[in-house]
Parts: structure tokens; C-alpha cells; sequence
């Protein structure tokens, strides 16, 4: 969602629709669970002064649940497991 938001931004809606045509094989779908699980820990990590927004929160939580590492370059990630921070 956000690589194609930022394409899209970037270099316009044909560029935007290339991108995404080629990485949305790499989609996951996501339930009610994802979501209670990932504003828990949307929750919990604001208690510690980690501001993460509801779309990245879900984002890590569905990575975790999958085996995968969350590429971001959102600051409030950095230092977190399974975390591949990017700028």
C-alpha cells in the first residue's frame, strides 16, 4: 500500500500501476484477529512512547504472523524485532 502510494506520488498513475501489478502476489490477507492483535500492540507500545500509526501496527503484527521481516523506514521502528529498517 505504501510503495504504491509513493510510486503513485512520485512518478504518476502508470508507474504506480506497474509497481503494484508486480508485487501484489506478495499481498496477505488479514482477519479480525490481525487486527485486535495489532492495536493490542498498538497499544502496549504507545505505553512506552513508540507512536505506531494503525496501518503500520497491522503491517508488523500480520509480518509476525506470516514469518516475515516488516521493511519500513518509520523511526518508531527502529531497534524492534523482526524489523528491517530502511531510509
Amino acid at each position: 500500500m505504501e510503495v504504491y502510494y509513493a510510486i503513485l506520488r512520485d512518478h504518476g498513475e502508470d508507474a504506480g500501476e506497474k509497481a503494484y501489478s508486480a508485487t501484489s502476489k506478495y499481498n496477505v490477507e488479514f482477519d479480525d484477529h490481525d487486527i485486535r492483535a495489532a492495536m493490542k500492540k498498538r497499544l502496549e507500545y504507545g505505553r512506552r512512547k513508540v507512536n505506531l500509526s494503525y496501518a503500520d501496527a497491522l503491517g508488523y503484527e500480520v509480518a509476525q504472523r506470516v514469518g516475515m521481516r516488516f521493511l519500513t523506514g518509520d523511526e518508531a521502528f527502529k531497534g524492534l524485532e523482526n524489523v528491517e529498517f530502511v531510509k
